[in-house]
């Protein structure tokens, strides 16, 4: 029997933690350690961070936040049935787990938590090396093939299981519950960063965009890739125009350099629509002063792709409702009716009826605004997810060492 390797002390309790994601891109797992990163200190866990080395903003974004970064030439499985996509993860396999085994050892790790179901060769590292593994399920784009090869292997390695919503735990478990340790979580929020602005903040903040105090502004903030539709948010804006001439739009959301294509087609089709130029809105960075200029928040991903999103509880903190599409587990953070609205996904038409309801009722705007703020805090801000994520950690290290006992 191997022996289990036994956590190493750094005073009482002291932790340290791997977080292995191979998107360089600035995006909801790096925002989950960001922004929890301080209260996860206090209470004795350390993290460092490990991205690939392409090129990307989730490095520098993590770095200035005070969360270390190791950056490897980290392959990943790629979400697509072809299996040739997935060749230069089989052919450096070995490398790049040799490589995250000397990490492993380097940073004296005794925990290691994986993003998604893209980087199994994450897990061989950890398990190489006798550590615990917490693994987090994140969305619902992996094909159905990758899911069923992979699920095994998160049934007999992980320690314990986070998952990204509900509907994100019965579309990979499929009806057969795990024996480890699983929780469901939402990406936390700073909901003293994230909050509604005061009326003077809003003014200044639309005109440093350019946007009239008064214009009604639809925006959508996600990163720039298909899975999150953008398209469809500006086939509703078009829609929107229509009725509401005075309204801009603004869309806000870092780029993939292996999505260049995808933004072209988006930058295209708006060109090629009836809002004036000047009305569109496209920026990037940290998303904080967007959200304070919006009357309402769209969220057009597409069919399997999220989980609860990051964005949905960032707009609600922010007293923003939302017009969001029923993909994933978004249904299960935004409430129809209640913090927003929850309309089909790959409608335009859905979409802009739900902005133009919004727009046209200030009322109900507000009523939906301050419950959706009011639920923000009350569920997803960051000091309760801390503990939350405490208290997995600690569990996934229980059960690692009482299996280890048994094995």
């Amino acid at each position: 029997m191997a022996a289990v390797r036994r956590p190493r002390r750094r005073g009482a309790d002291a932790v340290k933690v791997l977080w292995i994601n191979p998107f360089p891109v600035f995006g909801g797992p790096h925002n989950h350690v960001l922004t929890l990163n301080e209260q996860l200190r206090s209470a004795g866990v350390s993290s460092t961070f490990l991205l690939p080395t392409e090129p990307g903003t989730a490095a520098g974004r993590l770095r200035d936040a005070g969360v270390e970064v190791a950056q490897l030439p980290l392959r990943r499985l790629r979400r697509t049935y072809d299996p040739r996509a997935q060749l230069a993860l089989l052919v450096h396999a070995f490398d790049d787990v040799a490589s995250i085994r000397h990490l492993m050892r380097r940073e004296r790790i005794d925990v290691v938590v994986l993003a998604g179901l893209t980087t199994p060769h994450g897990a061989i590292a950890a398990r190489l090396e006798r550590l615990p593994i917490l693994w987090q399920i994140l969305d619902s784009n992996t094909p159905l093939p990758v899911r069923a090869a992979l699920m095994p292997l998160v049934r007999r390695w992980a320690d314990a299981v986070m998952f990204n919503g509900r509907a994100l735990e019965k579309l990979h478990c499929r009806g057969r519950p795990l024996d480890q340790p699983t929780s469901v979580f939402t990406c936390p929020v700073n909901t003293d960063r994230f909050r509604p602005p005061s009326a003077a903040e809003r003014r200044a903040l639309r005109a440093e965009l350019g946007i009239p105090a008064d214009a009604p502004v639809v925006g959508t903030i996600a990163n720039i890739n298909p899975m999150k539709g953008i398209e469809w948010f500006i086939r509703a804006a078009t829609r929107i125009n229509a009725d509401r001439p005075d309204a801009w739009f603004v869309i806000c959301g870092e780029t993939y350099q292996t999505h260049a294509g995808y933004r072209e087609r988006l930058e295209q089709e708006m060109r090629a629509s009836a809002v004036d130029p000047e009305r569109w809105i496209v920026g990037r960075g940290i998303p904080d002063m967007y959200y304070r200029a919006l009357d309402v928040k769209l969220i057009t991903s597409v069919p399997a792709s999220e989980g609860r999103t990051t964005t949905g509880p960032e707009a609600m903190a922010c007293g923003v409702p939302v017009v969001a599409t029923d993909v994933g587990a978004v249904r299960e953070v935004i409430e129809h009716g209640r913090t927003g609205l929850v309309v089909p996904p790959l409608d335009a038409e859905a979409l802009a009826s739900g902005a133009l309801m919004l727009l046209s009722d200030a009322g109900l705007r507000a009523r939906l605004g301050a419950e959706a703020r009011r639920r923000a805090v009350e569920l997803y801000d960051a000091t309760g997810m801390a503990r939350l994520q405490v208290d997995v950690l600690t569990a996934a290290r229980d059960h690692h060492v009482r299996r280890s006992a048994v094995t």
